[in-house]
């Protein structure tokens, strides 16, 4: 009991030492993530050049592809702060057990956020991309949230809170947020930026950046349902 006692209390609920808290990174440690990424990008189109590796994989990765690059992200990530600074990361980023409220308004709000989504992609004749059900568990549930929030929420928002205040951060990460992910026309540009003003709320609300990620894997998973099921709900089929 010591032990499993000494576990929770090291994966934090000091929310008053949380508060207080100012992040040691800076932008230029946002700056060599950024240039990692712009590397790995350079990279796969080098093995696209050697024909080790399809061209077709840069505009529809595989599966395989997605988690290696996903999984490549997070680490040089933790690396990249772990490095420069040589100080905690995890607990720095927000990774923190939020109150049990926290944790149902996350659940309640990435459902209706699917909701509101789904609908609003409905009535823009848009769709949701299907994903594989592993493909889903992996990336759309656990890796892409942790290392999204973990950038956005957890590393570029308390950076800009600084100097902005929190709103205008959580504004601002959110349109990063949606920047980031590419979005084809206006109604995912809305939609990208609409689940990242709700995710940088609940972050900046619980002081938990485990909060946001648990929004935004709800919102994720609730989401391809709710697409499904709009369709019957509106009594007509779904846009071709």
């Amino acid at each position: 009991m010591r032990r499993g006692g000494a576990v929770a209390s090291g994966l934090v609920r000091n929310e008053e030492r949380l508060d207080h808290a100012k992040p040691y990174w800076n932008y230029e440690d946002i700056g060599v993530f950024f240039l990692v990424l712009v590397l790995l990008g350079s990279v796969l189109r080098f093995l696209v050049r050697l024909r080790l590796l399809q061209r077709s994989e840069l505009t529809d990765p595989s599966f395989g592809l997605q988690f290696a690059v996903v999984a490549s992200l997070s680490l040089a990530l933790y690396l990249v702060l772990k490095f420069r600074h040589h100080q905690p990361v995890l607990q720095p980023l927000g990774w923190v057990w939020p109150r049990a409220a926290y944790i149902v308004v996350a659940l309640i709000g990435g459902i209706l956020l699917a909701s509101g989504v789904g609908l609003y992609l409905r009535v823009r004749h848009q769709s949701t991309q299907p994903m594989a059900v592993m493909e889903l568990l992996l990336l759309g549930i656990l890796l892409g949230p942790i290392l999204e929030e973990s950038l956005f929420r957890g590393c570029l928002l308390p950076l800009l809170a600084q100097t902005s205040g929190s709103g205008i951060a959580v504004i601002l990460t959110a349109i990063l947020f949606a920047l980031f992910h590419q979005p084809a026309n206006l109604a995912h540009w809305v939609s990208f930026i609409a689940t990242g003003v709700a995710y940088g709320w609940i972050r900046v609300a619980s002081r938990s950046t485990a909060a946001a990620a648990v929004m935004h894997a709800t919102y994720n998973l609730a989401v391809l349902h709710v697409a499904v099921m709009f369709p019957v709900l509106l009594c007509g089929p779904p846009p071709g």
